[in-house]
This record gives C-alpha cells, sequence and structure tokens, in this order.
C-alpha cells in the first residue's frame, strides 16, 4: 500500500500532504498531552512490531503493495492519536531509510495508513464495544475494525493513484486491484489483530483500556 514517488503528480502530492498535516498537528498535540508514561515503552513496542509486519510486502498494480497495517491494533492499545503518531513515524522511517513508500508520497501514505486506517479501524471498533459487552466485543470489534480498516485506506490509496494525471490506469483498475487482494489481507490482519489482542485480555488485561470499559477507551483516545 505504500505509493512510491513518480505515482502522484505534485498537486495531488501536496493536497495529500494539506490533508495530512491537518491530523498530524491534533494528533501530535493531543498524544503528548494523554499518553502516559507508563504507556511511552508499550507505544515503542507497538511501532517497532507492526515497523517489522509492514516490512512484509508484496508488489501490486506495477509499483505500489499490499501489506499489513497494524492502525487497528496501535489505535485500541493506545487510542487513536498516539496511533497516528506511531504510525507516521513507522511510515516515515520506511521512506527516509527503506524506501518503503516515496518521499513526495508521503503524505498521501501518511492519510491512509496513519489516519484512513487508524480512526476507521478505532471508530468501529469503538461502535462494536458499545453494543457488544465484555471479552466478546473487544475481540470482535478488533477483528472487524481492523479489517474495515486495511479496506478503506486501500480504497483511498487506489482512488489517489487513479485519479492521478501521470499514473498510466485509472480508478477502474487501480480500485480493483487494491480491493482484491486487500480483501484478502484485511482477514489477515483482522485475525492477527483479534488473536493479539485474545492473548492479552488472558494475561495481561490491564494493558488493554478497552478492557475496563468505555469511559477509558474515550478518555485514553483524548476525544473528550
Amino acid at each position: 500500500m505504500h505509493i512510491p514517488d513518480g505515482f502522484l503528480d505534485i498537486i495531488l502530492s501536496i493536497v495529500m500532504f494539506a490533508l495530512a498535516a491537518l491530523f498530524w498537528i491534533p494528533s501530535f498535540y493531543k498524544a503528548n498531552k494523554n499518553i502516559s508514561e507508563r504507556n511511552i515503552p508499550l507505544m515503542a513496542v507497538l511501532t517497532a512490531g507492526v515497523f517489522a509486519a509492514q516490512m512484509l510486502n508484496f508488489p501490486i498494480i506495477g509499483g505500489t503493495s499490499g501489506h499489513l497495517i497494524g492502525a487497528t491494533l496501535i489505535a485500541v492499545f493506545l487510542g487513536p492519536y498516539p496511533a497516528v503518531v506511531s504510525m507516521t513515524i513507522i511510515l516515515l522511517i520506511q521512506g527516509l531509510v527503506f524506501g518503503d513508500g516515496g518521499l513526495t508520497a508521503f503524505g498521501a501514505n501518511s492519510f491512509n495508513m496513519a489516519i484512513i486506517a487508524v480512526f476507521t479501524g478505532f471508530i468501529v471498533y469503538a461502535a462494536v464495544r458499545k453494543y457488544v459487552q465484555g471479552e466478546k466485543g473487544i475481540i470482535t470489534g478488533v477483528f472487524i475494525g481492523s479489517w474495515i480498516s486495511v479496506l478503506t485506506a486501500a480504497l483511498a490509496c487506489g482512488l489517489e493513484i487513479g485519479v492521478s494525471s501521470i499514473f498510466p490506469y485509472g480508478v477502474e483498475v487501480t480500485l480493483p486491484a487494491m480491493l482484491f487482494w486487500h480483501v484478502i489481507i484485511a482477514f489477515g490482519e483482522a485475525i492477527i489483530s483479534s488473536t493479539v489482542v485474545g492473548v492479552v485480555l488472558r494475561t495481561n488485561p490491564g494493558l488493554l483500556p478497552a478492557a475496563q470499559g468505555m469511559n477509558i477507551i474515550v478518555e485514553s483516545a483524548g476525544m473528550k
């Protein structure tokens, strides 16, 4: 899902940077304000784990890639705003050090994976938790949220590439290509994320604010 350099025209790249910045600024502020010192090591571990998972990818539509995202998993443990920070750091390191995702497309990649995936996944997760109580609600919310987060990020990626004036294929090619593979990838991510959360619930539920109720979820997200 990482868009390389040369796929997006300059106008679209600038627009995507601007859209991402609208979320970066409040997310970094809220994360700095609300993240506790106790959660900083957890944030580092989650960031490193998702970073490693994202490095395992395969090519789609002539240059971009398909892979796990991990945005919902981080958001469930830390809240959406710290998750935006973690995902942005992951994408920045990947682009600067490993060339995974173009620097001119950093705004688009961040918007797709660090913003759309984080917030759609977390909102779906929180909605499920509201109506399905207990451990079942947590695991079900993580599963559905993870699945939808991957698809929405893939949808955004396919649209951006397809509408770019310099990419040789339109949305009639890019959207089906992205969505076809990511429907499969999304199930894999949903299974992995819900399994991780299930293990944590059984071994160390204190790491997961969701296990303590919806009020803590909202507070940890900084959404009051």
